[in-house]
């Protein structure tokens, strides 16, 4: 009866460090970038912001039960303290950088020259636009004069209704993501079992509940400390670089061009990806580099005979490579048609459970009832969609570009728990998607200007919050931790996030001005604003049909998905995974598959010579990769803080 038990996370203490954890995420991140220029610490979807705090949290905690053992948090508080970390980490950069760079710009950029004054400003929601009345949008990105107070009323009048409507979009948009995951979690974690790699470390740092041990298992091993030693090495060698500018450094980067034409491959020292690859199943981290090598050649032979999309037809926000980028989005989205599809009978079960309670299905130990995630995820959506119509979408506009949003969050979050990539974006965004099919001819002024204006929350997608809380929905059931207080931890993580994060950018861009800040993102010329609005004005000067050269790669990669699903479904032997084809494209990837490559060698030699024995023996070292860049970039961090501030030394990414 007591592993039945649950165990409360919520308590005083946890909640103050969970809070303290939120704000470490939400004003260091754009610290680190905007002003330290130090170290990305949320660009992933276990970052150093979340990673290094929590690691120091689990060294003092084994100084306090060593001192004091009644006062040591238990393993579900210190999993609420992070769990709480993880959901905020997409907010400051991803959510709100978007959020106040983009609705702040056509107050402040439009000339004579753009003609924004014509073909732009008469179609954009004017309540969905913070006004430059009193100059609050010049001040926002050129900082106040010297001397001159605070206008606090000037600035209320500007702000207030636009970020009230933005909020109750993107908090929407958070609840029908929560609920989704709420759906789903069965289906995952009891039938499918994926691998949820990236919460194998946190419960490796764990002492489990009930046990008189004071150190972790993990810590006490010597192979641990030799992982972490690998990555802490190299980064305190470049440390002596900062002050010695003479002193070598060793790269982490190493670009190598295979011919003319041929994207490079990157090669990178990046541990992290080892680490979290090595707990993924071998013919998933087989199918990335695979599939990534595939893409690679593709791409090239395109660029040396001149075929496919080129660089000058290619949509705002994406990243990837041109051509294949729409051949990816093709499988991505099969891949999660398909996994609906496999899920359709627990998704009939809970339908049935959400139209009556008594129906005997146990939903006990989800994050909510399956009745309040399903009425709440309705509800999300219909709001969602009436608020893009009453910005200026036509319904069946809105309907595909919701549609396209909510495919990309699950199937981000199911790359991310089944083969836990590190971090990710979608291959095409929902915008270009919505365009290419119905044609810009299709939509009217207004659509074409709310779509340009949906890039606040939908444009470069990465850090997204669905896969933080999927992943805290399988802490929540291998530890017994209570339902309801980890919902309403990860609710008060949320609105803690945003408010800190929007009331400390807009402070600093008032200070400094926005347009001062170490980002692309606030840049006078191809800022996050001028690249979604020039986009739109482009589009509605110029009405063009359906895109048939876009939507003739994209369906190209959605029949190779369906053929390598049915081989992988049909043949046990078939050794590529379809995830692989999904992703190949994206820009992330290509910075991932060296080390996703070493990941699947090592772990493929491990098991090959010593079975799961070794496997087992060996997980702490990979355990201590991840854990030691955690450390190293995290003192890197400190280091530039107290002696390099404006000047840091960014160690990859987050």
């Amino acid at each position: 009866m007591s592993d039945e038990v649950e165990h409360s996370g919520l308590t005083l203490r946890s909640l103050v460090l969970g809070v303290l954890m939120v704000l470490v995420v939400c004003l260091g991140g754009p610290y680190a970038i905007w002003v330290l220029g130090s170290s990305e610490i949320t660009w992933s979807f276990f970052p150093i912001c979340v990673g290094f705090p929590f690691l120091c949290l689990i060294l003092i905690n084994i100084l306090v039960n060593t001192l004091k053992p009644a006062w040591g948090l238990r393993p579900a508080e210190l999993m609420t303290v992070m769990v709480m970390g993880l959901v905020t980490t997409g907010i400051p950069i991803f959510m709100v950088g978007f959020l106040l760079s983009i609705p702040t710009t056509p107050e402040y950029f439009t000339s004579a020259e753009n003609q924004w004054d014509q073909f732009l400003i008469p179609h954009l929601p004017h309540w969905l636009i913070p006004s430059n009345k009193g100059l609050a949008m010049t001040w926002f990105f050129e900082g106040l004069p010297f001397g001159e107070p605070v206008p606090w009323s000037t600035l209320l009048d500007a702000w207030a209704m636009p970020l009230f409507w933005w909020i109750s979009f993107i908090w929407s948009l958070y609840f029908a993501c929560f609920g989704m995951v709420v759906i789903l979690r069965r289906q995952w974690v009891e039938r499918e079992r994926l691998a949820y790699p990236l919460m194998e470390v946190p419960q490796a740092l764990m002492v489990a509940e009930g046990s008189t041990d004071r150190v972790p298992a993990i810590l006490r091993n010597k192979v641990f400390w030799i992982g972490a030693g690998v990555p802490l090495f190299i980064v305190f060698w470049n440390m002596v670089g900062f002050f010695y500018h003479f002193f070598p450094q060793i790269p982490w980067t190493y670009p190598v061009q295979v011919a003319r034409g041929f994207p490079p491959i990157i090669i990178n020292l990046y541990f992290p990806v080892i680490g979290f690859m090595f707990f993924a199943n071998l013919n998933v981290s087989f199918s990335i580099w695979f599939f990534y090598i595939f893409t690679l050649v593709e791409e090239g032979i395109f660029n040396r005979f001149g075929l496919g999309i080129t660089a000058t037809e290619a949509d705002a926000f994406i990243w990837g490579l041109p051509s294949t980028s729409w051949q990816c989005w093709g499988a991505f989205m099969v891949m999660v048609l398909w996994g609906l599809w496999m899920a359709r009978d627990h998704l009939r079960e809970v339908w049935r459970k959400a139209l009556d309670p008594n129906y005997p299905v146990d939903d006990s130990r989800e994050l909510l009832s399956y009745r309040v995630a399903v009425v709440g995820f309705v509800l999300a959506v219909l709001y969602m969609l009436a608020w893009l119509c009453k910005a200026g979408m036509p319904l069946l506009v809105a309907l595909l570009f919701l549609s396209c949003v909510l495919i990309a969050y699950l199937g981000i979050t199911r790359l991310v728990v089944q083969a836990g990539v590190y971090y990710l974006t979608t291959p095409v965004v929902a915008e270009s998607m919505t365009t290419a099919t119905l044609g810009t001819s299709a939509i009217p002024s207004k659509g074409l200007a709310a779509l340009g204006l949906c890039y606040s929350f939908f444009g470069d997608v990465q850090s997204i919050f669905m896969p933080a809380a999927a992943n805290a929905s399988k802490l929540h059931d291998s530890l017994r931790m209570s339902r309801r207080d980890l919902s309403l931890a990860i609710a008060v993580a949320v609105l803690v996030g945003f408010s800190a994060s929007i009331s400390y950018i807009i402070y600093m861009a008032y200070d400094q001005g926005a347009s001062n800040f170490s980002s692309w993102f606030f840049r006078v010329s191809g800022g996050a604003g001028l690249r979604s609005f020039e986009e739109a004005v482009a589009k509605i000067k110029t009405p063009l049909g359906p895109n048939l050269p876009k939507l003739t790669f994209f369906g190209a990669g959605g029949l190779g998905m369906v053929f390598l699903t049915f081989m992988q479904y049909r043949f046990p032997w078939w050794p590529l995974h379809p995830i692989g084809l999904a992703i190949s494209a994206v820009w992330m990837v290509r910075n991932q598959a060296a080390p996703i490559f070493i990941a699947w060698a090592a772990k493929s030699i491990i098991m090959r010579f010593g079975g799961i024995d070794l496997y087992r023996k060996a997980t702490p070292f990979f355990v201590g990769l991840i854990s030691g860049h955690f450390l190293g970039v995290g003192i890197s961090f400190i280091m530039d803080m107290i002696f390099f501030p404006g000047n840091g030394h960014p160690i990859l990414h987050g």
